[in-house]
C-alpha cells in the first residue's frame, strides 16, 4: 500500500531538490528594480497577514501608461519547487510584455517555508481575484487574461485555470472569480497519483498527505480537466528528468478522452527541465503564439 501513496512526494522532492541546489534557499532576496523607460510599475499587497512575510503575497504590475483603458493581461508565476523564488524572478518577462502593450503581472505566493503546502494554490487563486478587483483602477481587460507558469509555477497556473472556484478558496474577494482565457504551462507537474515509485519523503509533506490519495488527486491538475476549460499551450521537453514525460502524456491522454479540443502540446526534442531558458530559439515562437491568443478578441 505504501508504494501507492508515494508518487506525490517524488515530484515534490525532485523539484524541491533542484530548488535547494540554488545559491539562495527560500525567497529570493529583494533587489532594486530598474523600471524601463515608458512603463509604470507598482506592487500590490493582495493579502495582509502578520504571520507571513509581506513579500510572500504580492502582485507586481507593469504597463504602458498611454491612456488605453483596457489592455490584455499576462500573468507570470515563478518556479522553484514550491520552495524557492519570488515574483521578481520573472519581472523581466513582465516588462517585456508590458512594452508590447499588455499589462504584465507577476505573483508571489507562500513558499513551503512560509506556509504548509498547498496554501500556495490558495494564494495564486486569491491573487487573480484581487487583480480582477482592480478593474477600473488599472487598464485591465478581464476577458483577455493569460497565465504563463514554469515548473511549480506551471502547476499553479493549471490549478488556477482548471480547479473549481470553491476549491482552495481563501474567502476573500468573493465577488470575483479566477477565470482566465488561456494558459501556457512549461515543464509542468500535472499528476501526483499515477506513477508510484520510491519510498522517501520531502520534509514539507506531512504523513496524512503522503497517505491520502484523495489529497494527491486534489492537487493534481489532470484531475480537473473538463469541457469548457481555458485554452492550454503546454510546453515540455522529452528529456526532462525532473518532471518526466508521463506528466504531459497522461494530461494529453485525459484531454483526448474527454474530448478537449483546445489543448495543444509542444514536445521539445531532447529538451530538459530548463528548456524554456536554454532553448529560446524553440520556445519563443510558441510564446508569441500564446501572446497572440491572449491578445485576440476571441472569447
Amino acid at each position: 500500500m505504501m508504494r501507492r501513496y508515494i508518487f506525490l512526494t517524488i515530484v515534490f522532492f525532485s523539484l524541491f531538490h533542484v530548488a535547494s541546489a540554488q545559491k539562495k534557499k527560500g525567497r529570493t532576496p529583494e533587489k532594486e528594480i530598474n523600471i524601463p523607460e515608458g512603463l509604470t510599475y507598482q506592487v500590490i499587497q493582495y493579502r495582509e497577514d502578520v504571520k507571513t512575510p509581506k513579500r510572500a503575497n504580492q502582485l507586481g504590475i507593469s504597463y504602458k501608461d498611454d491612456g488605453q483603458k483596457k489592455k490584455p493581461v499576462v500573468v507570470f508565476i515563478h518556479g522553484g519547487g514550491w520552495a524557492n523564488g519570488d515574483k521578481d524572478n520573472v519581472l523581466y518577462q513582465v516588462f517585456n510584455v508590458a512594452k508590447q502593450g499588455f499589462v504584465g503581472v507577476t505573483i508571489s505566493y507562500r513558499l513551503v517555508s512560509e506556509g504548509d503546502f498547498p496554501v500556495c494554490i490558495e494564494d495564486v487563486k486569491e491573487a487573480i481575484r484581487c487583480l480582477k478587483s482592480k478593474e477600473g483602477e488599472l487598464p485591465l481587460d478581464l476577458d483577455r487574461i493569460g497565465i504563463w507558469g514554469y515548473s511549480a509555477g506551471a502547476h499553479l497556473s493549471l490549478m488556477i485555470g482548471l480547479s473549481p472556484e470553491d476549491t482552495f478558496h481563501s474567502g476573500t474577494y468573493t465577488e470575483y472569480d479566477c477565470k482566465v482565457k488561456t494558459i501556457m504551462p512549461v515543464s509542468t507537474p500535472t499528476d501526483f497519483v499515477i506513477k508510484p515509485e520510491r519510498e522517501w519523503f520531502p520534509k514539507f509533506l506531512n504523513e496524512e498527505q503522503v497517505a491520502d490519495i484523495a489529497f494527491q488527486q486534489s492537487v493534481s491538475p489532470t484531475h480537473y480537466v473538463h469541457q469548457g476549460q481555458p485554452k492550454i499551450f503546454m510546453i515540455h521537453g522529452t528529456a526532462d528528468k525532473i518532471v518526466p514525460s508521463y506528466h504531459y502524456l497522461n494530461f494529453k491522454k485525459v484531454c483526448e478522452e474527454k474530448g478537449i479540443n483546445n489543448f495543444t502540446l509542444y514536445e521539445i526534442e531532447e529538451g530538459g527541465h530548463m528548456l524554456y531558458f536554454k532553448r529560446r530559439q524553440d520556445v519563443m515562437p510558441l510564446f508569441k503564439e500564446f501572446l497572440k491568443e491572449v491578445k485576440s478578441q476571441n472569447i
